[in-house]
């Protein structure tokens, strides 16, 4: 496996928020598995999300992705998934090694099965045994890019 890929191999866990100006704000737990794919080219991942019960303290299962994560040549980032309720997303991308890990750059270039979605990009940045994530997406109800997801994850040992 490439060397880069290997800063992401593990399992992230931690916490984030949701918003757009479409929906309620929300808080949600995650938990991010990145494992070797079987060509050893890749990386598998898997993201499960439970959204907080508004107003409560319970937590609810609300959002299911799987995907993989492929180095392509000039430090290009290729993602392919597959989310809860069926849509698929293709997205590309840069990667940039700094001192302290990498910076994931990634921007939409497909969607299948879900009309309303016109694009998204996320940022992805591994700093040690922290990760952070961004994503923000544009719709036919939200005519530019706006921030839907923010969420800060530590690396399980």
């Amino acid at each position: 496996m490439n060397e880069l890929l290997k800063i992401l191999a593990g399992e992230w866990i931690g916490a984030g928020a949701g918003e757009y100006p479409t929906i309620t704000s929300f808080e949600y737990l995650e938990t991010l598995r990145f494992a070797l794919d079987e060509t050893g080219e890749g990386l598998q991942y898997e993201q499960r999300t439970q959204r907080r019960v508004f107003g409560g303290n319970e937590y609810i299962p609300s959002h299911k992705e799987d995907g993989l994560l492929q180095l392509l040549a000039d430090k290009q980032v290729k993602i392919t998934n597959t989310q809860l309720g069926g849509r698929e997303e293709v997205l590309v991308g840069t990667l940039e090694v700094t001192p302290a890990g990498l910076v994931l750059q990634l921007q939409s270039t497909h969607f299948a099965n879900d009309p309303r979605m016109e694009e998204a990009s996320r940022t992805i940045t591994v700093a040690g045994d922290t990760l952070h994530y961004t994503m923000y997406m544009q719709t036919n109800q939200v005519p530019h890019l706006a921030l839907h997801l923010e969420a800060t994850l530590q690396r399980r040992k």
